[in-house]
């Protein structure tokens, strides 16, 4: 279905996999995202891993994911003629999305000021890896670059170790959420004054921004977080967090003070089959459990705790996640089984939801299960509204039915390269 929460605005989108995520959200909303590639096309659609493990432009799965529900034209920016079709698309534009390196689109004639004077409704969203001013504001970056200078890299990793980047680079899609929300704050205005803002996204920024309670340790316990591994990060002790299990890992926290309930519980089940220690059964229970947690534990406390945690995961590893996930919810554990990839594609909650969809992909010749919408609206539906584009797939479409240029024009334009 059709989503009509944003039907009748466009959007250009200039970016690469540092706002990617933007136009999406956008086109889920029923907006006309129009992807802005050059002829060779954009860079997400050699980002891995690929259909079926076989490359090709329309095959990656970033690709097919991000760029969803969006039409695809290419235009060369560095062709005066190139130039020429983006200011007048932009003219019948209400949002643009661009990456490009601080400085590029205003020496293209095609910055925020000069696209103002176009179309004075306009927003215009900038997503930089470090702003529009300041020392870094030329530095390029990819995803590790910001991660790091965000601070959050610092506290991934486990302790005594060099700090570890994020498996799945983030940066990009915190830029990106952060611009779509932005652009929107940005609509919202326009409605009273009828005028556009240039948005300027700042990725470290985006990063400092998941750091708000490590930010604050410092002012209300005068320590920090460090790295800690499978342990959390909490001052005043070593919890253990993630634990294996038959078939893959599991969260789980055993603790005192307000998972003591949890704790005892788990220390029940394993004695019910006959796999609890006697020492972790006696009266009174471990004694390193104490309400106050660990914020006063003893080198003593830590040594009993890690004898119990020895025993917790030599009895985890006898159950399945499945198991685990059954007990949890019958003996009100504090965990949960750790999901991968083909547990969330399986995953009960999301189906009852109607999470995933299904789209037809007409240049793949089949049908591609996609994730959903965001999120549900009562009113207005929200979720892909079609597949990623082929390259180029809609440059009639867009020349001919929406600048009105001739197939004879559309023919000449690619044949100069300004398509």
């Amino acid at each position: 279905m059709r989503s009509e929460l944003l039907a009748g605005l466009r959007m250009l989108d200039l970016s690469d996999d540092k706002g990617a995520l933007c136009g999406k959200m956008f086109a889920d909303m029923g907006a006309d995202v129009i992807k802005i590639e050059p002829p060779g096309g954009c860079l997400t659609r050699r980002i891995p891993p690929f259909l079926d493990d076989q490359p090709g432009p329309d095959r990656g799965l970033y690709f097919l994911a991000y760029q969803a529900g969006k039409r695809s034209v290419t235009l060369n920016l560095e062709s005066p003629a190139g130039r020429a079709l983006l200011g007048e698309l932009a003219a019948r534009a209400d949002f643009i999305v661009e990456a490009f390196p601080r400085g590029r689109m205003d020496a293209l004639g095609l910055g925020y000021d000069a696209i103002a004077k176009i179309n004075p409704r306009l927003i215009y969203a900038s997503i930089t890896p470090f702003g529009d001013s300041g020392p870094a504001r030329d530095y390029k970056a990819a995803d590790i670059v910001t991660w790091a200078a965000g601070g959050a890299m610092y506290l991934m990793g486990e302790p005594g170790q060099p700090p570890i980047q994020m498996s799945l680079p983030q940066a990009g899609l915190h830029a990106g959420g952060e611009a779509a929300v932005a652009s929107m704050i940005a609509h919202y205005a326009r409605g009273t004054d009828g005028l556009g803002q240039h948005i300027v996204v700042n990725m470290q920024a985006c990063i400092v921004w998941t750091l708000m309670n490590e930010q604050a340790m410092p002012i209300l316990h005068g320590d920090y977080l460090r790295r800690s591994g499978v342990f959390t990060g909490a001052i005043g002790g070593r919890r253990k967090t993630v634990y294996q299990c038959a078939d893959g890992h599991l969260s789980f926290l055993l603790a005192g003070g307000a998972y003591l309930n949890s704790t005892n519980a788990v220390i029940a089940w394993m004695k019910e089959e006959g796999a609890a220690p006697a020492w972790l059964t006696r009266e009174g229970g471990l004694k390193s459990l104490t309400p106050s947690g660990f914020m006063a534990a003893t080198a003593a406390d830590y040594a009993e705790l890690d004898r119990a945690e020895e025993a917790v995961q030599s009895f985890f590893l006898t159950k399945t996640k499945k198991e685990l996930w059954a007990n949890i919810l019958k003996r009100r554990l504090f965990g949960a089984p750790v999901a991968n990839a083909a547990d969330i594609a399986a995953d009960p909650q999301l189906r009852a939801r109607d999470y995933f969809v299904t789209v037809e992909h007409a240049g793949l010749g089949r049908t591609l299960t996609m994730p959903g919408a965001f999120a549900k609206l009562s009113a207005t539906p929200v979720g892909p509204q079609g597949a990623a584009p082929q390259l180029g797939e809609h440059n009639r479409a867009v020349y001919g039915d929406l600048l009105g240029r001739s197939e004879q024009q559309i023919a000449e334009l690619r044949a100069s390269g300004a398509i």
